[in-house]
C-alpha cells in the first residue's frame, strides 16, 4: 500500500483534478469490474526480498516511445485494454515500476559506491538499459492520465508553472574563487598559450583572480531574464585529501558578497561541504556560516548517501535539496523531470523536503572521467533531454560552476569551438525559445508547496 500512496501522491501533484477519479489497483481477476480504470498489480516478492534490481525488463511502446516495465512477465499483452462497457485496464504495473524508480530503491539497497560513497551511474538500471535521458516515471503518469481522460471524458491537463509550460533553475556551485591562475593557467601554459597564462598571473597579482566572478554569474542570468541560485561552500578545509572551497566564507569580504547576492534578488543556498550528507551537526554548522537564511542545499560533489542523507536533510528543516543527479551522465537519476519528495525508507512515507532533480552539470559534459564531450557537440547531446522536460512540463535544473562563466576555463576548447560559457548561453537560449519560466530553486519549491496548500484547502484535508 505504501508504494501506491507514494506514487499517487506525485501523480496528483501533477494532475490534481484526477484526485476525484477512482483508480482500482489489484491483482484480482475481476479487476475490470471494480472501477472504471484499473491497474493490474504485481504479485511477486521483489520488494519483500529487498533486492536492488529486478531480474528482467519488458519494453512496451507508448506514443511512439519504448518504455521499460520491471515487474511483469507477459510481453505479449497490450499495454491498455479499453472494454465495451466503458471501463479500461492498464495491464502492466505502472505503480510498482514508478515506485521502484522514483523512490531510489536501487540506490538504497544496492551496495555499489564510489570513493565518495555515492551510488554509481554504472550500477543503475538507467545505465544498464540506456534510459537515463527518458523521464520514465512521467511516461507512466502519462499512461494513467490518458486512460483516465478517455474513460471519464475529462481534461486533466495542469501546469505547475502558471502561464509557462515548463520551468528552469539556473544554478551555480561556488567552489573556487581563487584558483584560475593555477588551474586555468596550467592549461594555458601546456597549450603554449603564454599570453593567457601571463594574463591570469597578472590578475592574480593585483588580487582579482579570473574566477572571482560572482558578478558574471548573476549578469548572465539577468541577460536571460533569470535569477540564479548560487550555492556557497562554507568549509575551506580538506576532507580525506579532497578540497572544499578555496576561500574562507567567514571573512567579511565574502559575507558582504553573499549578502549582496541575496539583496540583488538572486538566491543564496547552501553547498553542504564534504561529510555533511552524513552529519547533521556539520551541516548545521555550515549553514550558520552563511550570513543569510537559506532554504535549500546541494552537497559538494553531489555526495548524497541514500541510507543517511534523507534523515539528515529532514532534521535540518531545509525546504529543498538539489543533489540528485549522476555526475557521470546528464538526465534523470530518478527517472522523473519534476520536483518530488524523496522516499523515507524508515517511515515508508514521503520525506518532508522537496528534491529538485539535477538534470545537467557542466562537468559531466567535458570531464574525461565522465562524457568527455567536445564543446561543439554539447548542445546537440543535451537537446533531447530539454525536449523531454518540455514535453512533460517539468523542471530543468542545470548547474554551471562559476569558473565556466569565465573566459578562462580549466578545460580549454579547441580553436574555433564555443567556450563553455557559450555552451551555457546556447542552452539558455534554447530554453528561453521553448518558453520556459526561469525560477530560483526556492521559487520552484514554493510553487509545489503552494499547489499542495491550495488542493488541501479545496478538500479540507
Amino acid at each position: 500500500m505504501y508504494q501506491q500512496d507514494y506514487v499517487l501522491k506525485h501523480f496528483y501533484l501533477l494532475f490534481p483534478k484526477a484526485k476525484s477519479l477512482e483508480i482500482y489497483y489489484s491483482s484480482s481477476e475481476d479487476i475490470v469490474h471494480k472501477s472504471r480504470v484499473s491497474i493490474k498489480k504485481y504479485t511477486g516478492g521483489f520488494f519483500e526480498q529487498k533486492r536492488p534490481r529486478p531480474q528482467q525488463v519488458i519494453w512496451r511502446e507508448w506514443k511512439g516511445e519504448k518504455i521499460p516495465f520491471f515487474f511483469d512477465a507477459d510481453n505479449e499483452q497490450e499495454l491498455v485494454t479499453y472494454h465495451a462497457d466503458g471501463t479500461a485496464s492498464i495491464n502492466y504495473d505502472i505503480i510498482a515500476s514508478a515506485f521502484y524508480l522514483l523512490s531510489g530503491w536501487q540506490e538504497y539497497y544496492g551496495p555499489e559506491r564510489d570513493k565518495f560513497r555515492r551510488y554509481t551511474y554504472k550500477a543503475s538500471v538507467q545505465a544498464k538499459y540506456n534510459f537515463i535521458t527518458k523521464p520514465v516515471v512521467n511516461y507512466y503518469f502519462d499512461i494513467l492520465k490518458s486512460v483516465l481522460e478517455r474513460v471519464h471524458q475529462k481534461d486533466l491537463s495542469h501546469s505547475l508553472w502558471g502561464q509557462q509550460t515548463f520551468a528552469t533553475c539556473l544554478t551555480s556551485d561556488i567552489d573556487r574563487l581563487h584558483s584560475a591562475w593555477r588551474a586555468a593557467g596550467k592549461q594555458a601554459f601546456k597549450a603554449t598559450d603564454f599570453k593567457n597564462a601571463a594574463a591570469l598571473l597578472a590578475r592574480k597579482a593585483i588580487g582579482k583572480d579570473a574566477w572571482d566572478n560572482v558578478s558574471e554569474v548573476t549578469a548572465v542570468a539577468e541577460k536571460y531574464g533569470a535569477k540564479a541560485t548560487l550555492f556557497f561552500l562554507p568549509s575551506n578545509q580538506f576532507y580525506n585529501g579532497y578540497p572544499n572551497a578555496d576561500y574562507d566564507i567567514t571573512k567579511p569580504r565574502y559575507q558582504k558578497l553573499i549578502q549582496g547576492v541575496a539583496e540583488s534578488g538572486h538566491e543564496v543556498a547552501l553547498h553542504g561541504s564534504f561529510g555533511t550528507s552524513n552529519d547533521l551537526v556539520q551541516l548545521k554548522s555550515d549553514q550558520r556560516r552563511l550570513p543569510v537564511q537559506v532554504k535549500g542545499n546541494r552537497f559538494h560533489y553531489l555526495c548524497y548517501q541514500p541510507e543517511n542523507t534523507e534523515q539528515v536533510l529532514q532534521q535540518s528543516k531545509l525546504q529543498y535539496d538539489s543533489s540528485l543527479g549522476f555526475s557521470e551522465h546528464f538526465g534523470f537519476r530518478n527517472s522523473f523531470c519534476h520536483p518530488f519528495y524523496p522516499f523515507d525508507f524508515n517511515t515508508r512515507k514521503a520525506a518532508s523536503f522537496l528534491e529538485l532533480p539535477l538534470v545537467l552539470m557542466d562537468t559531466t559534459l567535458y570531464s574525461i572521467h565522465y562524457l568527455g564531450l567536445k564543446s561543439d557537440k554539447a548542445l546537440a547531446a543535451i537537446s533531447p533531454v530539454v525536449d523531454e522536460v518540455v514535453k512533460f512540463g517539468g523542471l530543468f535544473t542545470l548547474l554551471w560552476h562559476n569558473e565556466n562563466f569565465s573566459s578562462y576555463s580549466e578545460y580549454p576548447v579547441e580553436k574555433g569551438a564555443p567556450s563553455w560559457r557559450q555552451v551555457l548561453e546556447q542552452v539558455l537560449t534554447k530554453l528561453r525559445d521553448e518558453g520556459t519560466s526561469f525560477l530560483t530553486c526556492a521559487e520552484a519549491a514554493e510553487k509545489i508547496r503552494e499547489q499542495e496548500k491550495t488542493e488541501k484547502g479545496k478538500t479540507g484535508a
